[in-house]
């Protein structure tokens, strides 16, 4: 019995050895185990709660704690030590990087899968294929009715929404869709994606900007019932030319023009971290799940099959 104790406190003590711990003697996380808290961009919120409880449930004693958030809040979290890593849609600006460069190391920073703006309207509107300059026109304010889209229209002024003030799709839009021009004085900004498009649904004048993640899975139960309530617009690049939706193929042919790359920015500043084992995740087998989701996997082949349109 003696014996049997004595090789149990053995084990134990080099068990104890091999954990990581932090100056206050607290066992630190690993790539596979331990409890972190992150911030992902709201507009990510499908295909990334996927991926948390696919993670989680492969590797038990792992525990991803997601807040779902605008992107700005998530990078002014990560600076602020409150949560260890951030899922957005662009990488860290010079300012930020120094910031971190200040603490003695640099965010790896990952990227997952390509998205991409979705330009939605009321079911009723018939005016659903758009060209880019219609939508910066829109944008901007040149355009304010749907009359100036098309002289038959029954519609009114348009209703130009959009998910938050903060949000990676607003910001995405001053920096690479009208490019510094200022945008239209008469747009509104509420909480959340779920949000515009139940704005959109009651509002047959409205337009509204949301990150297609969220009307990109066909196959769920809750991204068929947006899609009964709301119209994807198609987007052409010029007058003439044929539109398409925000989809994995017209991402991948480049025939979609609003497309966008989703980051995994890891700022715990250790590499054996679980930080560094989810953005891992994410880049390998979490590929499946952004294909399934309808995004474009960052790291994946995608085999398109031509279609007749």
């Amino acid at each position: 019995m003696q014996r049997n104790s004595l090789i149990f406190i053995i084990i134990s003590l080099a068990w104890g050895a091999c954990e990581q711990r932090d100056k206050s003697g607290k066992v630190l996380d690993t790539i596979t185990t331990g409890e972190i808290s992150i911030a992902v961009e709201d507009g990510y919120k499908p295909v990334i709660s996927s991926c948390i409880d696919v993670f989680d449930s492969i590797y038990r004693t792992a525990k991803i704690i997601p807040h779902y958030v605008s992107e700005g809040e998530a990078v002014n979290a990560l600076i602020q030590d409150s949560v260890q890593v951030i899922i957005i849609g662009r990488q860290l600006a010079s300012k930020e990087i120094e910031y971190f460069q200040s603490r003695g190391f640099t965010p790896p920073t990952t990227a997952i899968a390509y998205d991409a703006l979705g330009i939605i309207i009321h079911p009723d509107n018939r005016d659903s294929v758009l060209t880019v300059q219609q939508i910066r026109d829109i944008l901007t304010g040149q355009t304010s009715s749907w009359k100036n889209i098309n002289p038959k229209s029954t519609l009114g002024d348009i209703l130009l929404v959009f998910d938050n003030p903060q949000s990676g799709t607003l910001r995405f839009v001053r920096d690479s869709v009208i490019a510094g021009q200022e945008l239209n004085k008469q747009a509104t900004a509420l909480k959340s994606n779920e949000e515009v498009i139940e704005y959109v649904s009651k509002n047959k004048s409205a337009i509204g900007i949301i990150a297609a993640n969220w009307i990109s899975d066909t196959d769920d139960s809750g991204v068929q019932k947006f899609m009964r309530d709301i119209r994807i617009a198609d987007i052409a690049k010029e007058a003439g030319k044929e539109g398409y939706g925000p989809y994995q193929a017209y991402l991948a042919t480049g025939d979609y023009p609003f497309k966008r790359t989703i980051y995994i920015i890891n700022g715990q500043g250790r590499r054996n971290g679980l930080g560094a084992g989810f953005a891992s995740y994410l880049a390998k087998d979490g590929q499946r799940i952004m294909l399934k989701d309808g995004l474009l996997p960052a790291n994946a082949v995608t085999r398109l099959v031509k279609t007749s349109r």
